[in-house]
C-alpha cells in the first residue's frame, strides 16, 4: 500500500492532507499488562508476532530477544487497551510513536528496548493488528491506527482497565522550552523537552508528585463502576526559550489524569468511594490571579462580564486567557477565538473592550504573563492536594479546581480557601459547579 494513499474510515492521510489526520495520543512506555485478561491478550499477540519473525541466533540469544520483544508487545497491548476502553479517549484516535534513534533522556524508560519498537510495530501490522502511518516532516509523528479486528479481541478476552498496570519510575517533573519555530496548521507553538540535572528543588518537586500519585492511586476513583488505569500525574514546566537555563517557575500545571479530559456530560458517572462527585473550582481563577499579581487585590465583580459578551462567558474567558498569554499585541483573532465570539467582533474591538473593563490589566495584555499565572495556579493545586491528603479527602485535581465526593465538598471548599489565602495573602473565592446529570440521578444526589 502506498503511504501517500493510506486510508481509514474513508479518510486519506497523505502528505497533501495533514488536516485529515485524526487526533493522537502518545504511546506511554510505562504501561504494561497486569491482570490475567490483558496478559492473555498479550500472549495471543506475542505468539502471532513471533510466528512472523525469523532470526538466525543462538538459543540463549533468541530467548533474550523474545523476552525483549514481549516487553514491547505488552506495552503496546496496554496502550491499545487503554485507548479502546478509556472514557476520556476516542478509540478512533491514533497512537503517536517515537521510533527515531535518539539518545536516552531522563524521560525515557531505561529498560525499554526502543530499537525494537519499529520492528514490533511492523510485525503487528503484518499480522493485521494495526496500520502504521509513517512520520511526515513537520506534519506528524509515526502514528498507529487500531484495526477493526483488534477491538473484538479485547472484548473476547474481557479486558478491563483494571488489568492495565504501570511500571514505577516515570519522570513526573517535565521541562519544555519554546523552540521559536513557526507551528504548522493550527498547532500551538513548538516546544522541546529539556534534559536537566537534578537540584534540591527538583528533588522536592518530584517527592511532592510521588506523594500525590500514591495518594490518588489508593483512592477509589471509578467511572461507571469501573476502576481506571493507574494515575501518574506530571507537572509540565516551561522555559520561554531554549537559551534559558533550566528553571521551574513557569507553568507547572498538572497533566495525566483521565478525569481531566473527560467530557462534562460524562462526569456524573464518576464516583469516589461509591459516592457521586461535587465539582469545586476557584471562581474566575485566571483573571483573579492576574489582579492579585498586578494590584494585590481580587477584582470586585465578574471579570468576564464584558459589554457585548454577556451571553458569551466562555468566549470572554478564552479572550482573557489569550490576551494574558500572548507575547505580542493581538492584531487578529485566532480561529478558535473567532468561532467563540459573536458575529462582528474583531481583534481591535476585543482589545478595546477588555482594556476598558480592566484598565488595571491593560498593560499586561500581550506580555506573556499567562505562564506566570499558571505557575501560581499550579503551586496552589499541589499544596491543596497535599493538604487534602493529610485530611483523608480524595480529590481529582483540575487546573483550577477539584472533584471530591459529595460528602467532602464542604470541608474541601474550606481547605481551598485556606490554601489560597496562605499562598497569596488573599483567599480566592470558591464555587460549586453543577454536574450535568440525567434527571433520574438528580433526586438521588439531592437526597
Amino acid at each position: 500500500m502506498s503511504h501517500s494513499t493510506e486510508r481509514s474510515n474513508g479518510r486519506a492521510y497523505g502528505r497533501e492532507d495533514p488536516q485529515a489526520i485524526p487526533p493522537t495520543i502518545f504511546l506511554d512506555p510505562w504501561l504494561t499488562t497486569e491482570g490475567d485478561a490483558a496478559k492473555a491478550l498479550a500472549d495471543d499477540i506475542v505468539e502471532r508476532v513471533e510466528r512472523g519473525i525469523s532470526t538466525a541466533m543462538t538459543r540463549k540469544a533468541r530467548h533474550l530477544a523474545i523476552a525483549r520483544r514481549r516487553l514491547v508487545v505488552e506495552n503496546i497491548t496496554a496502550n491499545i487497551a487503554t485507548l479502546a476502553l478509556s472514557p476520556h479517549l476516542d478509540p478512533g484516535n491514533h497512537l503517536a510513536v517515537a521510533t527515531a534513534k535518539t539518545r536516552p533522556t531522563r524521560y525515557d524508560r531505561e529498560d525499554y528496548p526502543r530499537r525494537l519498537l519499529a520492528t514490533v510495530l511492523e510485525a503487528l501490522e503484518d499480522q493485521g493488528f494495526l496500520i502504521r502511518h509513517p512520520y511526515v516532516f513537520k506534519q506528524r509523528n509515526t502514528t498507529v491506527e487500531l484495526t477493526g479486528d483488534l477491538l473484538p479481541s479485547i472484548r473476547r478476552h474481557e479486558v478491563r482497565l483494571a488489568d492495565i498496570g504501570r511500571v514505577r519510575g516515570a519522570e513526573t517533573i517535565w521541562l519544555n522550552a519554546r523552540t521559536g519555530e513557526t507551528p504548522f496548521g493550527n498547532q500551538p507553538p513548538s516546544k522541546c523537552l529539556i534534559h536537566y540535572a537534578d537540584t534540591p528543588a527538583t528533588v522536592m518537586l518530584r517527592a511532592e508528585m510521588e506523594r500525590i500519585n500514591a495518594y490518588l492511586n489508593q483512592s477509589d476513583f471509578r467511572y461507571d463502576g469501573e476502576p481506571q488505569v493507574p494515575v501518574s500525574l506530571r507537572r509540565m514546566f516551561l522555559l520561554r526559550s531554549m537559551e534559558e537555563a533550566p528553571a521551574f517557575d513557569l507553568s507547572g500545571r498538572l497533566f495525566g489524569g483521565w478525569w481531566q479530559d473527560l467530557k462534562s456530560d460524562r462526569r456524573h458517572l464518576i464516583t469516589i468511594s461509591g459516592e457521586p462527585i461535587a465539582d469545586l473550582d476557584y471562581s474566575s481563577c485566571f483573571a483573579n490571579l492576574a489582579y492579585i499579581q498586578t494590584t494585590g487585590k481580587l477584582f470586585q465583580g465578574d471579570p468576564y462580564d464584558i459589554p457585548g459578551l454577556e451571553d458569551h462567558r466562555d468566549a470572554a474567558k478564552l479572550a482573557m486567557l489569550s490576551l494574558l498569554s500572548r507575547s505580542h499585541d493581538m492584531r487578529r483573532l485566532s480561529a478558535e477565538l473567532k468561532e467563540a465570539l459573536p458575529e462582528g467582533w474583531t481583534a481591535k474591538r476585543l482589545v478595546e473592550s477588555f482594556a476598558n473593563r480592566h484598565p488595571a490589566l491593560a498593560e499586561s495584555f500581550g506580555r506573556d504573563i499567562g505562564v506566570e499565572l499558571m505557575a501560581t495556579e499550579s503551586r496552589i493545586m499541589v499544596a491543596l492536594l497535599l493538604r487534602l491528603e493529610t485530611l483523608g479527602i480524595a480529590a481529582m485535581g483540575l487546573h483550577d479546581g477539584i472533584q471530591v465526593a459529595v460528602s467532602d465538598r464542604g470541608r474541601a471548599a474550606e481547605v481551598m480557601e485556606e490554601v489560597s489565602e496562605r499562598l497569596l495573602g488573599v483567599a480566592l473565592p470558591v464555587k460549586e459547579k453543577p454536574i450535568k446529570r440525567p434527571p433520574s440521578e438528580l433526586l438521588a444526589v439531592a437526597a
